[in-house]
């Protein structure tokens, strides 16, 4: 991903979260993880507004054979540039808890992508490949909605599914 569109996307997720500081929220406060107990649900991220920490950096870094990593935005989506001997590498992270597999699918369908069923650490999931750039692949999974991991290696070596995979595998495991 290019600066710019670096920028671009940070300054788009700043306006939406910007957007809802004036929302006021009603009814009452719940002990955490009470919600999901309540509604009979499936639990819940428990450290909201930390979603970057799923799988830390140094992990991350390590992951893809890297030798530094900078996280430059933080958010719903989280992204990283971590530095490595083959070149840079882009990572993005994000856990929607409201979303669901079957419409992450879709939408990588519609959009034309590579589209490959697979299972991660035992969970449904789905890998992502743009038509015609084989350095960038996305691992999509069932978790509490769904997180997705996205690897882009600007050198174009390697398979990138590897290193999302694991970045997927690493993040169900410290969040189950």
């Amino acid at each position: 991903m290019s600066g710019g569109r670096r920028l671009a996307a940070a300054v788009a997720a700043a306006a939406m979260m910007l957007a809802g500081c004036g929302t006021s929220v009603t009814g009452h406060p719940l002990p955490e993880g009470a919600a999901a107990a309540e509604e009979g649900g499936s639990p819940q991220f428990d450290k909201l507004l930390r979603e970057c920490d799923a799988v830390p950096n140094d992990k991350i870094a390590e992951t893809l054979h890297g030798a530094g990593i900078d996280q430059y935005f933080f958010g719903a989506v989280c992204m990283w540039t971590v530095s490595s001997a083959a070149g840079s590498i882009d990572v993005t992270f994000g856990w929607f808890e409201n979303n669901s597999l079957q419409r992450e699918r879709s939408v990588a369908d519609q959009l034309g992508y590579q589209v490959e069923t697979t299972s991660i650490a035992g969970t449904s999931a789905f890998s992502a490949r743009r038509p015609g750039d084989s350095a960038t692949c996305g691992i999509t999974a069932a978790y509490s909605g769904v997180i997705t991991w996205w690897v882009q290696q600007r050198s174009g070596t390697g398979d990138p599914c590897d290193g999302a995979r694991t970045l997927a595998e690493l993040t169900l495991q410290r969040n189950q």
